[in-house]
């Protein structure tokens, strides 16, 4: 009976701790691309590829999604789900979500990570993510 305890406990676990291992799968590089009604800034601005996977080893997932909830909790939500207004100065909007001071943009973070001392990551546009090709 003991035996048989044991392997059930073990299965059941082994079950709980592969779904969620499938359920944090993060993509290892994203692609962003500005929407549409978002203007351009410099015709060397283009899409951006982000290496998510490096950030998510670094960084809890909520230091970025922000939003993230209960319903969300495990799903891939791209910036573009809430950050989708047009606009440089629109302060929820595409291009703001990546740049400005705030911990929880690209931009803000990295420039915290360096007052703080614990990275050095990029915050010039073209030695980080708006490489010229």
């Amino acid at each position: 009976m003991k035996k048989f305890v044991c392997i059930v406990t073990a299965t059941a676990v082994l079950a709980l701790l592969s779904g969620l291992a499938s359920a944090y799968e993060v993509p290892k590089e994203l692609v962003i691309k500005r929407p549409e009604k978002t203007p351009q800034q410099s015709s060397w601005v283009g899409s951006v590829k982000f290496p998510h996977g490096f950030h998510a080893v670094y960084n809890p997932c909520k230091a970025c999604h922000h939003e993230e909830s209960d319903r969300s909790l495990g799903q891939f939500l791209p910036c573009t789900q809430c950050h989708i207004k047009p606009g440089l100065d629109e302060p929820t909007g595409f291009f703001r979500a990546f740049h400005n001071s705030s911990p929880t943009s690209c931009l803000g973070c990295h420039k915290q990570k360096r007052l703080t001392k614990q990275a050095m990551p990029p915050i010039s546009c073209t030695r980080g993510c708006h490489k010229k090709q």
